[in-house]
């Protein structure tokens, strides 16, 4: 029974991870990692500049707030505390509307 449970358990995690690795494509990680590393450097970035960042990795509005999500653990992989990063978010979210 108790290797029934440990069984189970290392086939749900197994999944969890491979589907993780499925839903990220290194597109849009890249997109992320250099939003992450343009509001870190400037913190002040405009949206145009974050939407220039969308444009240049070929990202279009409708994966803008997928790529977005990826943003903020990046942020917090910089070193910024949770409530900098939230704010950071919303230039993020700002940009939406500049990408064509």
């Amino acid at each position: 029974m108790k290797f029934l449970i440990i069984g189970i358990f290392a086939a749900i995690v197994a999944f969890l991870i491979w589907r993780s690795k499925q839903n990220t494509a290194p597109e849009d990680q890249a997109c992320a990692i250099e939003i992450g590393n343009l509001l870190k450097a400037h913190p002040d970035a405009q949206p145009q500049a974050i939407a220039d960042v969308f444009k240049k990795h070929g990202i279009d509005q409708s994966r803008c707030k997928h790529v977005g999500a990826m943003v903020m653990p990046q942020l917090r992989k910089q070193g910024l505390k949770p409530e900098d990063a939230r704010i950071l978010m919303g230039q993020v979210r700002g940009a939406y509307p500049f990408v064509p």
